[in-house]
């Protein structure tokens, strides 16, 4: 069976009442999913799946600039399109002038997708699906239906994020084989993480029985920041086991944070001996390179961010901090992690509505908890 091409997209359909085909005409496929690094991280399971059921299609992902970096080398991806028109978030601004929409939306017209799925609740994704003239345009939709997809998927946001997405194609008739969350770094990536810091591991476990710990203390959102004297306290519990070294990392922005952090454990008693635990890449690794040093480490321990999510695609152990937002949905992914948070507030999560000055799922998430974790995983 052809797939019939119609001008202004397949507007008399009414596919949510058709199963959809693994159609051989399917040869083009695009999927919108301009977010944040974590958010389209979690996209990998999605795109896996998307791939062994359309083998042959080339598929392309919407992204944003910066955060679709995460998806580079990526076997089942043909071409990464980023979507750069609004900069509001620090850790996701391109580069040179944004872009309008129109543009993106002849664009992506003149690219003839057959399939399109809108991993978004906004119009504007939605309208970029229509713009497109794809013959099935699939995607979330807060209620209702939207006139602008043939097939609309209900949003629910009392699951994980990767199954919610993964329900889009399960709308689709697109059976999920496998869930695994797995991102792909190169030899040379791994290299120059190397170059900057030859003290590390050239492959995980490669320098046993010492153990690589990453400390990524910095978050978007200031309510989501453990505080740093406990922070101070976690890492001088894991410092008092001799084989333990300590990794900072993140954006430039965030420099300042492990400097103080740095300053903190010195005053426990560490002194000059601290450099050669602790070693610093804040503000020195793009984030490709920061996914190649991710999969080196023995364990990661994070607020809840980006990079815990990059953490457990690098089949990295994970340890997630959770204050106001909800692990049900955000924590990391895989049997690998955890996720904690203070379970006897009933207050939280309070996704930020919090009712609280001192944030004490937060300032009362116990440092000698969080090593206790570390230690069940570390002597495995």
């Amino acid at each position: 069976m052809q797939v019939a091409r119609l001008a202004g997209g397949a507007f008399g359909l009414n596919p949510d009442l058709t199963p959809i085909q693994a159609d051989p005409a399917i040869k083009k496929i695009l999927v919108v999913r301009y977010r944040f690094i974590g958010d389209t991280i979690l996209t990998l399971p999605f795109i896996a799946n998307l791939k062994k059921h359309y083998p042959e299609a080339k598929i392309d992902v919407l992204v944003g600039p910066v955060s679709g970096e995460v998806l580079e080398h990526n076997p089942a991806i043909n071409q990464l399109i980023v979507f750069d028109t609004t900069r509001f978030h620090k850790y996701d601004s391109g580069k040179g002038r944004t872009r309008s929409l129109v543009s993106y939306l002849i664009e992506i017209r003149k690219k003839h997708y057959d399939m399109v799925f809108v991993l978004k609740r906004s119009l504007t994704s939605r309208l970029i699906a229509f713009a497109s003239g794809a013959t099935h345009r699939i995607g979330y939709v807060k209620r209702g239906k939207s006139p602008l997809l043939t097939r609309s998927v209900p949003f629910d946001q009392s699951i994980h994020e990767v199954d919610s997405l993964l329900s889009v194609l399960e709308a689709a008739n697109i059976p999920v084989i496998d869930r695994k969350l797995e991102a792909f770094v190169t030899q040379e990536e791994v290299g120059r993480v190397l170059a900057l810091a030859p003290g590390l591991p050239s492959t995980r476990g490669a320098k046993q029985p010492q153990r690589f710990i990453l400390i990524h203390a910095a978050a978007a959102h200031p309510d989501k920041l453990y505080p740093l004297a406990n922070w101070g306290d976690l890492i001088d519990l894991l410092l008092q086991r001799s084989e333990i070294t300590i990794v900072f990392s993140g954006d430039k922005q965030d420099i300042a944070i492990y400097k103080s952090l740095k300053q903190i454990v010195q005053q426990k008693g560490h002194g000059q001996a601290l450099d050669a635990r602790i070693i610093d890449l804040s503000g020195q690794l793009s984030l490709r390179e920061s996914l190649a040093l991710y999969s080196l480490l023995d364990l990661g321990i994070c607020t809840d961010s980006g990079p815990s999510h990059m953490l457990s695609a690098m089949q990295t152990p994970t340890l997630t901090l959770f204050g106001p937002t909800d692990p049900v949905r955000w924590g990391p992914y895989g049997d690998h992690c955890q996720a904690l948070y203070r379970e006897d507030l009933e207050c939280r999560p309070c996704h930020y509505r919090k009712v609280c000055d001192d944030r004490p799922c937060l300032t009362q998430l116990s440092p000698a908890f969080i090593f206790e974790k570390c230690l069940n995983i570390l002597d495995r």
